[in-house]
């Protein structure tokens, strides 16, 4: 939602292509870390775009938080979030909700492959290893940005 809000503010202009820069003009994509927050779409104007991406936005975000429970609803939420994609709601939260999404089509499905396959040593070793990934997306941000590590460049 945070990308339409942006494309919102850029008005009834066309895009130049597929990929456009959800902040718009003023924003340098090579100077700031977030290259002011890539997105792609198939809508010929941004303001509708945003209005789109917030809309859909909101469709997901109401999905994932209430209508996630059943075997098929992931499912719905993979394809709302590639229709997020296409009208712009960036490349992040698309893809969190592609993710979920496919995590969600294996609610009530019975974790067979997993347990024929598990080892003993390797459910000890995952055991040990699972905090350090959250510590490193914790710490990420703050040491990243102000280092300068996260610049991107938009093609």
């Amino acid at each position: 939602m945070e990308h339409g809000t942006f494309e919102i503010l850029q008005g009834n202009v066309k895009p130049d292509g597929l990929l456009i820069s959800a902040n718009g003009p003023p924003c340098q994509a090579d100077a700031v870390w977030h290259a002011c927050q890539p997105a792609m779409t198939v809508v010929p104007s941004f303001s509708v775009t945003g209005i789109l991406a917030v809309i859909v936005g909101l469709i997901v975000l109401v999905w994932a938080a209430a209508f996630v429970q059943r075997k098929r609803d992931g499912l719905v939420l993979v394809l709302l979030s590639v229709l997020l994609l296409l009208v712009g709601g960036g490349f992040i939260p698309p893809m969190f909700g592609i993710l979920a999404g496919a995590a969600g089509t294996r609610i009530d499905a019975p974790l067979t492959w997993w347990r024929d396959r598990r080892s003993a040593p390797a459910m000890r070793l995952l055991a040990r290893l699972w905090p350090w990934p959250l510590i490193a997306f914790a710490l990420w941000p703050p040491v990243a940005g102000s280092s300068g590590i996260s610049s991107m460049t938009v093609c």
